[in-house]
């Protein structure tokens, strides 16, 4: 999205969310529990909706959980939508069809805390953050949105540069609901716990949760287990067991060990990845207006923090890192080094999509996580 009055672009939208005297949250899942923690205490919350009929009907962290059509929406009441961007393709298509507008009767869960913190406290309040320290991987994965496949190198971070990255990002950034720690595969990479620990000890009480995904094949050491134990973060395990059946044994002992030590983990059970399919796709030839509608309809929800800045779309930033994404223009990021109190709304809003050109120079090359863009393939598929 191109900016157009930056630094109110939110103004409206926040002038409806304070109209609002209560809420339903759109989606039961990690999303939903993660606002539910920040916000409990905030605003009012009425229950959550969801579209699976088995969570319908069933009290959900002391809350009642709705199937949309029995919700009789007032005009002092809105639906914050908190899933992630593929996940909330049909239930906004299902807001729609209802009749009901962005922005006015339903929101979207990063814009949602971000505008409403910034506008009522002053404070810059991220939903989430993508931070790699290398994108060194055991795998070969096919359709991987790090685009290792086309890397002719990998790319590897100095500790340095990560603690200076953290602590910059924490001098303009107040709080964060997802600090999220991947890869390539992090337990690769020799620094890895030592960030975990660092982020824990020194910025833990400003992180909702911080989070570390692994691929599921790699059973650490007994030292690093110990060390992990004794942070608050959660491991997420991709389960990509029928794409690499060779790690089956691995992926139980990692499990295994992860109860001995008693980390909390969950298993995310991929069932399909989407396909940004930068080798096939030619957008060379759209306009700047056109290319700034494609972002816009992507308005894909993760930067990454790397090198003092924030990359306005993640996979346009892992895609330069790559090789096949050329320099990113300056006018793609924010410079972390050139904040100040009196940029808190134009961060906020740089973080939720706007730029200055309103779109990347990937977007050229990339499909996006638009509803056309429907080509889903198998998780993990191996070259």
């Amino acid at each position: 999205m191109k900016w157009k009055t930056e630094g109110h672009e939110f103004d409206k939208m926040y002038h409806e969310i304070e109209r609002k005297h209560a809420f339903f949250l759109f989606g039961a899942g990690d999303y939903g529990h993660q606002f539910l923690n920040v916000f409990r205490d905030r605003i009012k919350i009425k229950g959550y909706i969801d579209n699976d009929k088995e969570k319908q009907g069933e009290p959900i962290e002391g809350y009642p959980c709705y199937d949309l059509e029995k919700v009789k929406l007032l005009d002092s009441e809105g639906i914050i939508v908190t899933m992630s961007q593929i996940a909330r393709v049909q239930p906004l298509k299902q807001l729609r069809e209802k009749g009901y507008r962005k922005n006015k009767d339903f929101f979207i869960i990063e814009e949602f805390l971000s505008v409403y913190f910034v506008y009522k406290y002053n404070k810059v309040y991220f939903s989430s953050i993508s931070f790699l320290p290398s994108t060194v991987c055991n795998l070969k994965c096919r359709y991987c949105l790090n685009f290792n496949p086309f890397a002719k190198e990998y790319y590897i971070r100095k500790w340095d540069d990560l603690k200076a990255d953290v602590d910059l990002f924490f001098s303009c950034v107040d709080y964060i609901m997802l600090f999220h720690v991947s890869g390539g595969e992090p337990l690769l990479y020799k620094h890895t716990v030592k960030l975990i620990e660092y982020l824990d000890e020194y910025y833990g009480n400003r992180i909702t949760t911080l989070r570390l995904v692994t691929n599921g094949t790699i059973v650490p050491t007994e030292d690093v287990l110990e060390r992990l134990s004794r942070c608050n973060v959660q491991i997420t395990v991709d389960d990509y067991r029928k794409a690499v059946p060779q790690y089956d044994d691995q992926f139980d002992i990692l499990i295994k060990n992860l109860n001995k030590y008693k980390i909390d983990y969950y298993v995310n059970k991929v069932d399909s990845w989407i396909d940004l399919a930068p080798e096939k796709t030619d957008y060379s030839n759209l306009t700047e207006n056109e290319l700034i509608l494609h972002r816009s309809r992507c308005n894909q929800s993760w930067q990454e923090l790397r090198d003092g800045k924030l990359y306005n779309c993640n996979y346009a930033a892992y895609a330069a890192v790559a090789g096949i994404a050329g320099e990113q223009d300056s006018e793609e990021v924010f410079k972390l080094t050139d904040f100040s109190k009196e940029k808190k709304k134009e961060l906020v809003e740089f973080r939720l999509g706007y730029s200055k050109k309103g779109y990347t120079n990937f977007c050229k090359k990339c499909r996006g996580f638009t509803s056309e863009n429907n080509e889903k393939v198998e998780p993990a598929l191996q070259i």
